[in-house]
């Protein structure tokens, strides 16, 4: 099995459940507080194991307050032998969750943003060609983890968010797969937000064509479109969503887990779809994060025909 590596961030996320968003000079009384660890590498790294993954994830972290962090990866069997300690704070955030189940997050980089070159050239040095690197924009020197995983003919998995302009600098090109949401997408392609989504693909792989894309589309469901493939479209589940923090990390991890391993890319996607689905049920990010077999047991009581031709 190929390995994954995930050169991503670890923050402790300070969970707050209010009534709506707190306005600009509001002050707002929240009704609940808990911690969790998170952020979005360390999230991914969690759905990319509990899908059956051989993960190892690579970052920076404080040296006095991250053991929730490595606690997590350790309970998941997740080596983390190349993750550094720094004299600095963890990164960390700030969620609010409305009583939509929809949030809102403040980003303290810390520690995320101290990786340095060196820091990257020994972790590459124990994978090869063949296996995958998955990258979220929320550590330091990306560009050069995307160009030394490529000269190595590792396959780099990039999601590329939180989206920002100078994303468009770094050598996208070089990535084997980019999961980005509409609005993203619309970005990287110059083309407006509310683009039918199999335009912004066309576009998108015209742009970028030895790249194969991920787009999501929220509630509506996603397109998974390989290099010289036709794309597979798969809608949301319906279900009761209490908190999405983590839905997105989750269905990444999940699916390329299933296409680290070679499962049929139509199965891979709805898979991916069924274990986000079971995530916007639990509160919290990793604690919502669903196993193999649970998604599976999910899919088969759900019933609902979810691949589709078009969304």
């Amino acid at each position: 099995m190929a390995k994954i590596l995930n050169y991503g961030s670890l923050n402790i996320d300070y969970v707050y459940d209010v009534p709506h968003f707190v306005k600009a000079g509001e002050t707002l009384s929240s009704t609940n507080r808990s911690i969790f660890a998170g952020g979005k590498g360390l999230n991914q790294s969690v759905a990319l194991a509990r899908a059956g993954g051989n993960v190892y994830h690579a970052g920076a972290v404080g040296k006095d307050d991250s053991k929730i962090l490595t606690d997590v990866l350790a309970k998941d069997k997740i080596d983390f032998s190349n993750i550094a300690k720094r004299d600095c704070p963890s990164g960390h955030t700030i969620i609010q969750v409305d009583s939509n189940g929809q949030n809102c997050i403040i980003l303290f980089g810390g520690a995320n943003q101290t990786i340095s070159e060196a820091d990257i050239d020994s972790t590459l040095a124990n994978f090869e060609a063949g296996d995958f690197m998955v990258l979220q924009n929320e550590t330091s020197n990306i560009r050069y983890m995307i160009e030394k995983a490529y000269e190595k003919g590792m396959k780099v998995c990039f999601n590329v968010s939180p989206f920002t302009t100078e994303l468009l600098k770094l050598p996208l090109e070089k990535c084997a797969y980019l999961i980005v949401n509409e609005i993203e997408g619309a970005a990287m392609a110059d083309m407006p937000d509310d683009t039918d989504p199999y335009v912004l693909l066309d576009k998108l792989c015209e742009k970028f064509p030895k790249t194969s894309f991920v787009l999501t589309l929220g509630s509506r469901g996603s397109i998974l479109r390989e290099v010289g493939e036709k794309p597979i479209s798969c809608k949301a589940f319906k279900v009761n969503a209490v908190d999405t923090t983590a839905a997105g990390d989750t269905f990444l991890g999940y699916l390329i887990t299933n296409i680290a391993t070679d499962m049929n890319r139509a199965l891979a996607i709805k898979c991916a779809t069924a274990a986000s689905a079971l995530a916007v049920q639990v509160k919290g990010a990793t604690p919502s994060i669903p196993r193999a077999k649970d998604v599976l047991e999910f899919i088969k009581k759900a019933g609902q025909e979810v691949l589709t031709e078009k969304l």
